[in-house]
């Protein structure tokens, strides 16, 4: 039976017109190419920008950002400490060979760009604390952000997490607490988007054979877990 199988394999093989070596890799089917690129714009450096984004467009007055000027240097100092340094930090480390791929694919590379990239958003996370505390929701989402950032990076030294399912499962978490804590309806439509965006992603992810199903669904539970229990205690 096995000798069958293996003869029907060869000839399929032989059939397409592809040797083993030649056979395209799943990133570079179509489906392949909409998941590497759907992983991208949804890169988790990027999801805090995209959910602060979102909330300071929904509820202005509810995140203390009413006025406009206040609102955009809010994002931008958000946008630089939690997207460019990082990248750039981990952008460094990728050119000095710390690391072998900007995708991080291999639990190892993950290590140094997970810890800088905490200690930055612990330090952003600091600053607002003690310098603008009467941003307090900013303040409590920041920090949950960053409580979560640690928790991927300790798992990271033992374990690779699918760092992609925390970060929009996270932003599931921040907006299901938001929208009952706060009875806030603005954020139903907002929010059934996102997680149809986080089912999107999620599946990306095992199609690249980026993750496990373990390692996608573990990560979905660690953020939306930290995200929903930051806004209900602290929010």
């Amino acid at each position: 039976m096995f000798e069958s199988e293996e003869e029907s394999a060869h000839s399929l093989i032989h059939r397409s017109g592809y040797a083993p070596a030649q056979l395209p890799s799943t990133r570079e089917t179509p489906t392949g190419r909409m998941a590497m690129g759907l992983s991208v714009v949804l890169h988790p450096l990027l999801l805090p920008t995209y959910l602060f984004a979102l909330l300071f467009w929904l509820s202005p007055s509810m995140m203390g950002v009413a006025n406009d000027e206040i609102r955009n240097k809010i994002l931008i100092l958000l946008v630089v400490c939690t997207f460019l340094i990082p990248m750039l930090s981990t952008y460094m480390l990728y050119r000095l060979g710390s690391i072998k791929s900007m995708h991080m694919e291999d639990r190892q590379d993950r290590v140094f760009p997970f810890v800088s990239t905490t200690l930055f958003y612990g330090l952003t996370s600091y600053l607002f604390i003690k310098q603008l505390s009467a941003l307090y929701l900013i303040t409590v989402i920041l920090s949950g952000i960053t409580f979560c950032l640690l928790v991927v990076t300790v798992i990271s030294f033992f374990w690779k997490i699918s760092a992609h399912s925390v970060g929009i499962a996270g932003i599931v978490g921040f907006l299901v607490g938001l929208y009952y804590h706060f009875a806030a309806i603005e954020f139903f439509y907002p929010l059934i988007l996102v997680i149809l965006l986080a089912g999107f992603l999620m599946s990306a992810r095992l199609y690249l054979n980026a993750h496990t199903p373990a390692q996608v669904l573990v990560g979905a539970l660690v953020g939306f877990g930290i995200g929903l229990g930051t806004i209900l205690i602290f929010g």
